[in-house]
């Protein structure tokens, strides 16, 4: 499609994404008198990081001071909408997106209909999702993600009612189970892939340590505060198993630790191994991607100015994983750089060169979080050959190899030979671990390998909405499979 006169709408700047790196660039571009639209899939701004901060006061408390700092970004994102300087556009799901001659056009579903937008300009700020990891009975009801259960917390003041392990690598295994423990919830035990021998190895390079001293106190602080509160941290765990009961629900957790094999009796396992970009809306839109060995995930590649083409910005988590204060200033440096291309005036150019040598300091931790919190390289490889790696369709680690030795030597021809990648989540959750599988197996790089080709619809949506009419039966969707 080339000509914008066909759309259904046609705007001079977008924005996909309403958290931190999202609100910053569309703030800073009415502060402008840049009118931007915003299209946010959420109900409310705030992004994941910031998830309901504009209702949820009562809670400052428990959940901490990294959430309570996005309030003044989410409180002046908020003042430019109801000014009207911002057209924000929540529960607004991108199903489709390409590249033309004069800009993008994108698919809109809103409600019960879906409508063509065309902008000249466009800025992904999509975020990150949980990274998939797959271990023995993953799939179980009862098992989910860390973060499911941080928004539950955040959004409803939910907190688990059964016994509850939390599992994984990264940072927010710790922040849950501290949030947990101040809302008066004793997790059975925090099991950590990563070990003690971490933090030793940053302390023997004290540049290093010392650029990233503030996320190890914090580190640091919360590991106390559990073990003060009498919380098991194991760490160097090898191995995890989630059991189940004669319906397949949860019913124990198991672990090996130092060769040894412990088994917890739980009703909830959450689990952490993680972030990784969302790869959706990048790959739709052919934007150069490449593996990142630190992240241990495909990044999108970027120019200087957060470019991964002309006239397309890929800004915040959704690019690369950098957290929210990255985010929030890769955000304002994408808006300030397009606001340099109308008026390149001296004061625009200072406040640029300030917000990148702010820039530069959050990335220099990078290397150090990478390093702590580096999941093991040979995890897939350890697996039972029955563990599940697509949840979706139930393709097992067996099926896959076997695919693979039958001459299926990529993703795409993966997902023909077995279905993976074809359900729900369109390959969000197994695309990676295909990838990883394959270069493995095969002794290549995941470069080399690749990832598994993305079309729409980019969300699930009803066979009514795709012809772009109401529809009272949701009993039929569609997705790439």
């Amino acid at each position: 499609m080339n000509d914008p006169r066909a759309a259904d709408e046609q705007q001079a700047v977008t924005i996909v994404g309403a958290g931190p790196a999202g609100m910053a660039a569309a703030t800073r571009l009415a502060r402008a008198g840049m009118r931007p639209v915003v299209l946010d899939r959420a109900m409310n701004a705030g992004g994941q990081i910031y998830r309901d901060i504009g209702t949820t006061r009562q809670r400052d408390a428990l959940l901490g001071p990294d959430y309570v700092r996005g309030r003044a970004l989410h409180e002046a994102f908020m003042a430019a909408c109801t000014r009207g300087d911002i057209d924000y556009r929540p529960a607004s799901h991108l199903w489709w997106a390409e590249r033309g001659d004069q800009g993008c056009w994108l698919g809109i579903l809103t409600g019960e209909y879906n409508r063509t937008l065309h902008t000249r300009r466009l800025m992904i700020a999509g975020g990150a999702m949980e990274r998939g990891w797959p271990f023995p009975g993953w799939q179980r009801p009862g098992v989910m993600t860390a973060g499911a259960g941080q928004i539950l917390l955040k959004q409803a003041g939910l907190i688990p009612d059964v016994p509850v392990v939390l599992a994984g690598c990264g940072p927010l295994l710790y922040l849950l189970a501290w949030q947990y423990l101040r809302a008066g919830v004793r997790p059975l035990a925090v099991l950590d892939l990563a070990g003690p021998e971490r933090y030793r190895q940053v302390l023997a390079h004290p540049r290093r340590a010392l650029q990233g001293r503030t996320y190890l106190y914090k580190g640091v602080r919360m590991i106390a505060a559990l073990k003060r509160a009498g919380i098991p941290v194991h760490q160097q765990v090898t191995a995890l198993s989630a059991e189940g009961d004669e319906h397949g629900a949860l019913e124990a957790v198991s672990f090996t630790r130092d060769g040894v094999t412990h088994r917890l009796p739980a009703g909830l396992l959450l689990t952490h191994f993680g972030v990784v970009p969302d790869p959706q809306l990048p790959r739709a839109l052919n934007l150069p991607q490449r593996w990142h060995d630190g992240q241990q995930c495909f990044i999108t590649e970027r120019n200087e100015h957060f470019e991964g083409a002309p006239g397309i910005a890929c800004v915040g988590d959704g690019a690369a994983i950098g957290g929210a204060r990255n985010a929030e200033l890769e955000g304002a440096l994408a808006a300030t750089h397009l606001l340099l291309e109308h008026q390149a005036t001296s004061a625009l150019r200072e406040e640029q060169h300030r917000l990148h040598q702010r820039w530069r300091h959050e990335q220099a931790v990078r290397p150090l979080l990478e390093a702590l919190f580096a999941l093991p390289d040979d995890w897939l490889e350890r697996q039972p050959a029955d563990t599940l790696i697509c949840r979706c369709e139930s393709v097992s680690r067996h099926e896959l190899i076997t695919a693979i030795d039958q001459g299926g030597l990529g993703p795409n021809q993966l997902k023909a030979f077995t279905r993976c990648g074809m359900g729900p989540c369109q390959g969000r959750l197994c695309g990676d671990n295909i990838t990883r599988l394959v270069a493995g197996h095969c002794q290549q790089s995941p470069d080399q390998v690749g990832y598994l080709q993305v079309r729409p619809p980019l969300v699930s949506m009803t066979l009514g909405e795709l012809a772009g009419e109401p529809s009272t039966d949701t009993s039929l969707h569609v997705h790439d499979g």
